[in-house]
């Protein structure tokens, strides 16, 4: 029972730090919450001046935030800061977790309006794809840190679907090229992956003869 309280007080000790100290204004139309070190500067612009335009054109607020580490607890908090009542898309990220060092939370949360304004699978990723987002980001033995990449083509992404549903069209749009990119990426990680699968399969039969 104790533990169970413990964990509603650190649950409303979270939001009221929230409240109490909120650090980007929601009459931007795009918040960009974010620890340093993990999304470029110049990356974060890029992404501000595409969230400022579907804002000016669509009245559609957009909140990234991206932490390094991020309890349940403190999920749930900026879950509960960021559920605007004007249509929004809120994406919330985390290198880790609690429970562990290696996965954290990635998760896209929307307001009712723009329920079927955008594809969360075609950014994040489903059971069985990479998304614009997860085919950059998975490619851990890149010697440059994929995130910056992953996050402006995620969210330029995020942006096109929301203003091609209204056939509208931004200035700022990452356009074509960047779902080029992404396709061609999306090859390649798939061709070595059925690569490896002919090699180990090649080598088991090898053996059996």
């Amino acid at each position: 029972m104790s533990f169970i309280l413990n964990k509603r007080v650190a649950l409303l000790a979270t939001l009221l730090i929230l409240t109490l100290f909120p650090t980007f204004s929601l009459a931007s139309g795009f918040i960009y919450d974010g620890d340093k070190g993990i999304v470029l500067e110049k990356t974060v612009e890029k992404i501000e001046e595409i969230g400022q335009e579907l804002y000016k054109k669509l009245g559609v607020s957009t909140i990234l935030v991206v932490k390094k580490h991020m309890t349940k607890e403190e999920f749930l908090a900026y879950k509960e800061k960021y559920s605007l009542s004007t249509p929004y898309v809120l994406w919330i990220f985390s290198k880790s977790t609690d429970k562990t060092k290696a996965v954290g939370y990635n998760n896209m949360f929307n307001s009712k309006d723009l329920e079927d304004k955008y594809s969360k699978d075609s950014i994040l990723g489903s059971l069985f794809t990479r998304g614009s987002f997860t085919s950059i980001y998975v490619v851990h033995k890149s010697k440059i840190d994929p995130t910056s990449a992953a996050f402006l083509n995620g969210y330029g992404d995020l942006a096109d679907m929301i203003a091609d549903s209204y056939n509208i069209e931004l200035d700022s749009s990452m356009g074509s090229d960047s779902k080029t990119t992404i396709d061609i990426l999306r090859i390649v990680i798939y061709s070595i992956i059925l690569f490896t699968i002919i090699i180990l399969l090649r080598n088991k039969f090898r053996k059996k003869d």
